[in-house]
């Protein structure tokens, strides 16, 4: 069962998400007030985020 993508591919896919997302976060985060679906937002997104990261430690940690 080969993925078609490599493994640097994937990595760099992940990476690119990850990066994506921190930057969103970083705007939600520097704003004043958040509305209550903007925390629900960053919640999320924070969630998202350590799922790429750990995809990344994933993929680097394979053989």
């Amino acid at each position: 069962m080969e993925d078609k993508k490599s493994k640097e591919e994937r990595y760099n896919e992940a990476r690119i998400l990850h990066k994506s997302l921190d930057e969103k976060l970083q705007m939600l985060q520097a704003r004043p007030y958040l509305t209550e679906d903007e925390e629900l937002e960053i919640k999320l997104l924070k969630k998202k985020k350590l799922y790429f990261k750990d995809m990344m430690e994933q993929i680097k940690n394979q053989g």
